[in-house]
């Protein structure tokens, strides 16, 4: 990755660029699931609520970041954008060298390493399974949508109107404001376990993303007289708050959930990664259909991805209705 990086900030052009964002984003993919399958075996799930709260923290943390600042690199620094990877993946894997040679004794001798053994947490009740597995389809079901959304957004936001009065510093800086709110939202439902037996608060996250994704693509001033660049600003970064807050449940939900009911394995994160790429897909590309019918028609790019999101937002409710009647309105 550090050597793909390195290649981005050599290369000039659209097309060489596409090439090395496909090829990093195959090698980052290799390794979300078996990093997903390690850090969740073996434990119970209140310890494993907290591992994927840390995880999640802390890669959703270094994504804000550096969007937020991203404008500023973009602006004083272009070949940043790829040289600051490359110096961060190089570094890493220096790390990860030092740290995987195994240990000597002063004469040169390998020291044993101790491996502690798995234990195996005890097999949860019937009905808890049964609220684990409501809440798992239900996330997933809204995961590729959480993608839609997320992609379809850094298409659209550059070319928003209201993004039209800042610069690039302060267009990232904005942009940033759901990545915040999700990193929070990642923070507090690591500190409770509430939402374990409450499979429905995805319907109601799935509801959530809906309307905020409008209110972020939506000028209140286009709709009500008086209105100012400002206030349209303010509606924007809150409604960013709504979205990050219901992307960071269904993300933690689908994460969370997979891996209690399999024990941390890697295909369940593996399934997780997948639906992710599928709507990260899904999202520029019914951008792209929308652009072929009718070059230049924002509207339409908008109303396309809203398509889907509302689609999602149906099957989870069909979802949750049909499981709510097998169930005989226990859970």
């Amino acid at each position: 990755m550090a050597g793909v990086a390195l290649a981005g900030a050599a290369f000039r052009g659209s097309a060489p660029i596409a090439v090395i964002l496909l090829i990093y984003a195959w090698l980052s993919a290799l390794g979300w699931p078996i990093l997903e399958g390690l850090l969740s075996s073996g434990l119970e799930s209140r310890a494993l609520s907290w591992r994927i709260a840390v995880y999640n923290i802390i890669w959703s943390g270094a994504g804000a970041l550096v969007l937020a600042i991203n404008g500023l690199i973009i602006e004083h620094w272009p070949q940043g954008v790829f040289l600051i990877p490359a110096i961060l993946h190089a570094s890493c894997t220096v790390m990860i060298m030092v740290i995987a040679r195994p240990s000597q004794t002063a004469s040169g001798r390998s020291i044993d390493v101790k491996v502690m053994p798995v234990v195996t947490p005890p097999a949860p009740e019937p009905d808890l399974v049964s609220v684990r597995t409501l809440a798992l389809w239900l996330s997933r079901v809204a995961l590729p949508a959480t993608y839609v959304v997320i992609y379809s957004l850094a298409a659209l936001m550059p070319s928003l109107p209201v993004m039209s009065q800042l610069d690039e510093a302060r267009k990232t800086l904005l942009g940033s404001t759901w990545m915040a709110a999700r990193w929070l939202t990642f923070l507090t439902l690591g500190f409770g376990v509430w939402w374990h037996a409450r499979p429905r608060l995805l319907l109601a996250a799935a509801a959530l993303m809906l309307i905020s994704f409008l209110g972020v693509v939506v000028r209140p001033s286009d709709f009500f007289a008086g209105g100012s660049i400002h206030g349209d600003l303010v509606a924007m970064a809150v409604w960013q708050v709504g979205l990050g807050v219901a992307l960071g449940v269904i993300y933690t939900a689908s994460l969370y959930f997979g891996m209690v009911l399999s024990e941390g394995s890697t295909e369940h994160g593996g399934y997780h990664e997948a639906l992710i790429g599928l709507g990260s897909i899904l999202g520029p590309g019914v951008g792209a259909a929308a652009a072929s019918i009718r070059p230049g028609d924002l509207q339409l790019g908008i109303e396309s991805v809203v398509a889907v999101i509302a689609l999602s937002v149906v099957v989870v409710f069909i979802t949750s209705i049909a499981a709510g009647k097998r169930s005989d309105g226990k859970m």
